[in-house]
């Protein structure tokens, strides 16, 4: 694997797009639970970037509310700061409520900050993408297709949740776009590269799995041991380089 860290730039506003039917779409902005607000862009094209550039806004400047600012997919949740002596938590989250409503759909307009740039070894190799045949067969692609297609694309971290280590990597090809296998794996192996959507993601560790295996990657994804533990932080671009099998083995071998 190879990473490289660009140089820490300001979150800036980009130049306003011409407004479209999507564009305007109404931004939800609601309580979730006693202790948490939800913003939620919906189907806008920017919704990740925003929800990424707010979430380092209100790390980089807090907000008394603010307790905790987690980035999603296309929302962000926001964790309610709890000092009844200062403010009580519901005057928190109206307050939490009026600022987000004011400047979510300002973030639509930042960019995000910039993570590291990651390169990561991807084995296609038939004995570890079982369904290679099957989503070059529903896509209309051949299997040389698929994987120059994909280890094609630059991805970027968009989320990083579900298990340690594990980040849904946004900007698949559209051409390899599949729903979720209709029967969920018992178990997919550590390092099984898989694609869902329009989604690639590499399992940091074994366990039940629903998205279509192409390949597997032989590095350690997680490792507590190691500072710090996971390979990819939100915000990342990556990509995969192809290796074969024997290579795979050898990197394998070396971890």
């Amino acid at each position: 694997m190879t990473r490289s860290n660009p140089p820490t730039a300001p979150t800036a506003p980009l130049s306003r797009p011409e407004p479209t039917p999507e564009s305007v779409a109404p931004i939800r902005v609601e309580p979730c639970g006693d202790a948490w607000v939800m913003v939620d862009w919906g189907a806008h094209l920017q919704a990740n970037v925003a929800a990424r550039a707010l979430a380092a806004r209100l790390r980089a400047d807090p907000q008394a509310f603010c307790a905790e600012a987690v980035a999603g997919v296309r929302t962000l949740a926001v964790r309610i700061a709890v000092d009844d002596t200062a403010m009580p938590r519901a005057h928190q989250r109206e307050a939490a409520l009026d600022w987000l409503r004011a400047t979510a759909p300002e973030a639509l307009g930042w960019q995000a900050p910039a993570g590291g740039q990651v390169v990561l070894p991807a084995c296609y190799d038939p004995s570890m993408a079982p369904d290679l045949d099957e989503v070059a067969a529903a896509t209309g692609l051949t299997t040389a297709e698929v994987v120059a297609i994909h280890s094609g694309c630059t991805f970027t971290a968009e989320v990083v949740g579900f298990m340690p280590g594990f980040a849904y990597l946004g900007g698949l090809d559209p051409r390899l776009k599949l729903d979720r296998r209709a029967s969920p794996r018992p178990r997919v192996p550590e390092g099984g590269i898989a694609i869902a959507g329009l989604q690639t993601a590499v399992y940091p560790s074994p366990t039940p799995g629903g998205w279509s295996l192409i390949g597997r990657c032989p590095l350690r994804l997680f490792d507590p041991a190691r500072t710090p533990p996971a390979l990819l932080n939100e915000g990342d671009t990556l990509r995969f380089e192809p290796i074969d099998a024997a290579s795979f083995e050898r990197l394998w071998a070396a971890r």
